[in-house]
C-alpha cells in the first residue's frame, strides 16, 4: 500500500481539496470573515497537530523516520504557524485573542481524532491519519499556482506557503515516509489505514465548511 493507494481510494477526496472555501481562496473573493474564522480555528489546531508529529518522533525506531518528523514539527512553528501570526498582525488581530479563543466543535472532533491516533496506533497508523492534512495542503497549493496569479489576491501570502519549492519538498519526503511505513500492510492493515484516512480527508471537509458557515 502506498499514498497514492489512500488518496485514490478516498470518496470524498475531491471533495476536500476543490471545496468551496479554497476556490474562493484561490480566486480572491472569500469574505474576510471566513478567513479570519479559518485562520483562528487553523491556528489552534496546528497547535495539536505539532505534538502529533512530536509524537512522530517519540515513535520512530528510525534516525531516518525521526528528521522527517522533526523537518514536519520545523514546518508547523516556522512556516505555517509563522504565516497565521503574520496574517493575525496585518488583520490586527492580537495573538491573546487567537490563543483564547474557544475551539470550535470541529476543531476539538479532528484535532482529538489525530491525537488518538498519534497516542494508540503504531507509527504507520499515525501517518495514516494526518496524511490528509499532511498531503492535501501541499497538493491544493501547488493546483492553484499552476492555475496562475491572481493580481491583488489577499490571500497570496496563504498561497505561496504551500506551493513553495520548501513544502513542496517537505510533502515529498512526507510522501516517501508514507510509502515506506505502510508498504508490507496485511489486508487488514491496509484497510485501518484506508479508514483513518477516509475519517481524516472528511473532517476537512467539515474544517473548511465550518469556515464558510462561521459555525
Amino acid at each position: 500500500m502506498d499514498y497514492q493507494t489512500l488518496r485514490h481510494n478516498c470518496p470524498i477526496w475531491d471533495d476536500y481539496i476543490q471545496h468551496d472555501f479554497v476556490k474562493q481562496l484561490a480566486a480572491g473573493t472569500l469574505a474576510p470573515d471566513n478567513f479570519r474564522h479559518y485562520l483562528v480555528q487553523d491556528y489552534l489546531y496546528l497547535i495539536h497537530y505539532t505534538r502529533v508529529m512530536a509524537l512522530s518522533v517519540y515513535k520512530s525506531d528510525t534516525l531516518a523516520h525521526m528528521r522527517v518528523g522533526q523537518a514536519g514539527i520545523n514546518a508547523m512553528l516556522d512556516m505555517e504557524i509563522g504565516m497565521y501570526l503574520d496574517f493575525c498582525r496585518q488583520w490586527n488581530i492580537p495573538l491573546d485573542e487567537v490563543e483564547n479563543a474557544a475551539e470550535s466543535a470541529v476543531t476539538i472532533a479532528y484535532s482529538r481524532y489525530i491525537l488518538d491516533a498519534a497516542m494508540s496506533g503504531s507509527l504507520a497508523e499515525l501517518y495514516a491519519a494526518i496524511a490528509p492534512c499532511l498531503m492535501g495542503y501541499g497538493e491544493i497549493g501547488k493546483r492553484i499556482k499552476d492555475e496562475g496569479f491572481i493580481t491583488g489576491n489577499p490571500y497570496q501570502p496563504w498561497i505561496d506557503v504551500f506551493s513553495s519549492d520548501e513544502f513542496q519538498a517537505i510533502t515529498a519526503q512526507n510522501e516517501a515516509q508514507i510509502n515506506t511505513l505502510l508498504a508490507d500492510a496485511s489486508p487488514a492493515q491496509a484497510n485501518k489505514f484506508q479508514r483513518l484516512f477516509n475519517t481524516a480527508a472528511r473532517m476537512e471537509v467539515n474544517f473548511w465548511q465550518q469556515a464558510l458557515d462561521l459555525s
